[in-house]
């Protein structure tokens, strides 16, 4: 390779464009910058300097990763969310553009209860960018905030990411398949769990496919396994008027929705994200209904 920093640019785009990489030039452009630790400032100053060696090895080195599929993120140990970097690896999903919707959503139904102290739930935590971006937007608000999930190794991970905010104080972490170590009540509770079908696992990108946790993928042969544990023990973590808001996949909504309702739950909120697909769902427990008792649930 070419040690002109240029000139790599446009290698690098050729071997990843040929190895099927999708927009191979944004990708070749954010693995140098990256690899090289230059702001984006210096990245475009610097474009016709030469580089050493040692650093042009690391860029080559970190192609033929990508090449194999790795993604970016999981290359460097980091993935922009929300418009913050948040540590990630091997044990975390890699958050998507479309998430973000939900971070949204949260954010104006907290920003409703502004006079109240507020409790909120996130099942499923992974890397922790989800709750982690709603503290952040909600810095003046009284919010109180805990994470579940069943990996331990995702609980590291978003450990570091709490700590790298400062949000230790904010935000509590526990262990939990869904809610079977929680005794709280939450004014709202947010998740977006698994809910590919385990037919539909094997044509995912390899992105995804290799380097996303299988846990955090797999809802079941339906894709709606989680959304039934979450409907039958979500009713006995809500306080008076709490929500849920939920991340749903492609033509999910009837489904997720006829679950709910046999719930005693009703829809308040379906919203689409910018591909025009409902991508996250609100629901509410119907006024009459009471709650008296919790009862275990099904491994379904």
């Amino acid at each position: 390779m070419n040690n002109i920093l240029k000139n790599l640019i446009y290698d690098g785009k050729k071997v990843l464009s040929e190895s099927g990489v999708k927009n191979a030039m944004d990708e070749a452009r954010l693995i140098i910058k990256k690899t090289l630790k230059k702001t984006e400032l210096e990245f475009i100053t610097s474009q016709d300097k030469k580089i050493s060696s040692k650093q042009s090895n690391s860029i080559l080195h970190n192609f033929i990763e990508r090449t194999k599929g790795k993604p970016v993120s999981k290359i460097f140990g980091f993935k922009e969310f929300f418009s913050n970097e948040f540590i990630v690896n091997k044990n975390v999903l890699d958050p998507r553009p479309e998430t973000e919707l939900l971070v949204e959503l949260t954010i104006k139904n907290l920003l409703k209860k502004k006079d109240k102290k507020i409790s909120l739930l996130e099942l499923g935590v992974g890397s922790g960018c989800l709750i982690i971006s709603i503290l952040l937007s909600l810095k003046k608000n009284k919010v109180s905030a805990l994470g579940v999930d069943i990996s331990k190794k995702a609980l590291e991970i978003a450990n570091k990411n709490i700590k790298k905010f400062n949000l230790e104080k904010k935000i509590k972490l526990k262990k939990s398949d869904w809610f079977s170590d929680i005794h709280e009540k939450f004014d709202i509770i947010i998740s977006n769990p698994p809910y590919i079908k385990t037919s539909d696992i094997k044509n995912l990108d390899k992105e995804v496919k290799f380097y996303d946790p299988l846990i955090a993928l797999n809802g079941g042969f339906n894709g709606l396994r989680c959304f039934n544990r979450i409907a039958t023990d979500a009713k006995f973590h809500l306080k008076q008027d709490g929500i849920i808001l939920l991340e749903i996949g492609f033509g999910q909504l009837n489904s997720v929705k006829r679950i709910f309702e046999k719930m005693d739950y009703k829809i308040f909120l379906k919203e689409k994200d910018l591909q025009g697909i409902i991508r996250v769902v609100g629901f509410k427990l119907k006024k009459t209904l009471k709650v008296k008792a919790k009862v275990l649930t099904s491994n379904i």
